[in-house]
């Protein structure tokens, strides 16, 4: 089950960052920070976990407009 406090963090970084140069892209969110970043979500995750270890990551596409995706896997 996810640790809602780490997922929260994660969104409140999604909803406040600059991630523009990110458009367009899946990224990965560990501890508040992008990890990895790509056009295939699976590979953007199978790479965050690489560095992640056990700590949670939050998946998320960042849309070319207004338009909000968060995923929560863990």
């Amino acid at each position: 089950m996810a640790d809602m406090a780490k997922v929260d963090k994660n969104y409140e970084f999604y909803i406040k960052a600059d991630l523009s140069e990110y458009a367009g892209k899946w990224i990965a969110i560990v501890d508040g920070k992008v990890v990895a970043s790509g056009d295939d979500p699976e590979h953007v995750y199978m790479s965050a976990e690489k560095s992640a270890k056990d700590k949670e990551i939050s998946l998320a596409y960042v849309p070319r407009d207004e338009l909000l995706i968060l995923v929560v896997v863990g």
